[in-house]
């Protein structure tokens, strides 16, 4: 079901100015745990293809993720999602949040099982880490890259990197969660549960994502964080004392992993990269963070001459120069924004019920589905409060019931599995037993002691 939307928002990132927004064809494009996004195409005040993201944010919650995508003390990045128009309305006790981005119909995940001409590849690439230098200067990491939450336009090959949810400005000296990034793109310092890091775990994970544009498939796809390092040691080698050392690393290699002198190569995962593409990727993915090659270093390397080359162009004819104009070239290779320190400051001010005013509400989208969470109330807290884990901790310490390991999800996984045998075992024993039945479903979904 599809409909028109008429309704008063505020243009973002000045978002003192009211405007009249008409939006047709509205209707749900998916679901998620915290908000649904629909997608239209927008027809007032100018036209373009539109995405809105429709949240209930608890009462009082403000996180930087919103800060963040509100463009606020910021200028804007074309690698970097950011909302355009936001709007709210009050239904009974609650408030409702929508953010309307610009529309982009595919995720880097989509694309890559594609098959991507080499050209493609440098191109997502050198946007990637566009955006990525970008975050750096405003002292930004993202803590979640993944293809999934790069968003694409394969037909024009623009991209711009999204979901801010674990993203946070970083303080050097200032202790972090190590439970971050989805494990197949998680840098191994993350994996020795490093508490101090900067944006270059960001860079592992682009790395990781380069190899699998290439490869069409996850390259390090571990089991748990244990195996996820070992499946680096496999490939690089077990890292050095050295090494170590410059991850900061809280945990000790385990000795099994000093058998892995050294590794296999990269090579031997992606057999279908270029000798030029083996060597970009093997000064990415390096275990020292601050000798990952990246920033205006990265974008002005020779990997990419090929997109600069006068006339050069895409398998569609599509010129190069269309994508990355002489004007992004130039400000990727340019130093630190002068004011990119502003968003940190914002960043430090109480956020606290500072979210869009309530605007008129004309006529509304909720016919189109009416659903306000994939969670009930008590998990949607739960999964709240695991999303947001360490922002309000002390500088320094860490909150240990925050920082749930992969062998504590283990277990508990191990224990319902067990349960789970137990139902199948009795359901086969007595099968026309209600009372036998109901009393072992119960079990198995008893919360693990």
């Amino acid at each position: 079901m599809s409909v028109t939307v008429e309704q008063e928002a505020y243009e973002m990132p000045a978002d003192n100015k009211k405007v009249m927004l008409k939006i047709e064809e509205v209707h749900l494009h998916s679901c998620g745990v915290f908000s649904n996004v629909y997608r239209g195409n927008l027809r007032e005040p100018y036209d373009k293809k539109v995405a809105i993201k429709k949240t209930w944010p608890e009462k009082g919650e403000r996180n930087f993720e919103f800060i963040f995508l509100t463009g606020r003390e910021r200028s804007k990045h074309k690698n970097v999602i950011q909302m355009i128009f936001a709007f709210s309305h009050n239904y009974d006790t609650k408030v409702c949040e929508s953010y309307v981005f610009d529309y982009m119909p595919n995720t880097l995940a989509e694309v890559i099982r594609q098959k991507l001409t080499d050209i493609d590849i440098r191109l997502y690439t050198w946007q990637m880490f566009s955006g990525l230098k970008y975050l750096d200067e405003h002292k930004v990491v993202h803590r979640d890259l993944k293809p999934v939450n790069i968003l694409v336009d394969h037909t024009t090959a623009y991209l711009k990197i999204s979901d801010f949810g674990s993203a946070k400005i970083v303080v050097k000296g200032k202790a972090n969660n190590f439970y971050q990034v989805t494990r197949f793109y998680r840098p191994p310092e993350l994996l020795m549960k490093a508490l101090e890091y900067d944006s270059t775990v960001d860079v592992w994970s682009a790395g990781c994502i380069v190899a699998e544009m290439i490869r069409k498939h996850v390259v390090f796809p571990g089991r748990d964080s244990a195996h996820q390092l070992k499946l680096y040691c496999r490939c690089f080698g077990s890292p050095t004392d050295a090494e170590i050392r410059a991850m900061k690393a809280e945990e000790r290699l385990d000795p099994e992993l000093w058998k892995f002198a050294k590794g296999a190569g990269l090579q031997r995962l992606v057999i279908e990269a270029t000798p030029e593409q083996l060597q970009f990727m093997k000064r990415i993915l390096v275990y020292s963070p601050d000798k990952r090659l990246r920033g205006k270093q990265l974008l002005q390397d020779e990997f990419f001459r090929p997109l600069f080359k006068s006339g050069a162009v895409r398998h569609n004819n599509q010129k190069i120069s269309e994508v990355i104009t002489a004007a992004d070239y130039k400000r990727a290779c340019e130093n630190e924004d002068p004011q990119a320190g502003r968003l940190a400051q914002l960043s430090k001010c109480s956020a606290r019920d500072q979210g869009i005013p309530i605007c008129e509400k004309s006529n509304s989208y909720e016919n189109i589905v009416v659903r306000r969470s994939t969670l009930i109330p008590k998990e949607q807290r739960m999964a709240r409060e695991i999303r947001s884990k360490e922002d309000n901790s002390k500088e320094g310490s860490i909150d240990e019931r925050k920082l749930t390991s992969s062998e504590d999800r283990k277990s508990e996984y191990e224990a319902k599995r067990k349960r789970s045998t137990e139902f199948t075992a009795a359901k086969k024993s007595d099968p026309n037993n209600n009372n036998t039945k109901k009393s072992v479903m119960k079990s198995v979904f008893r919360q693990p002691e």
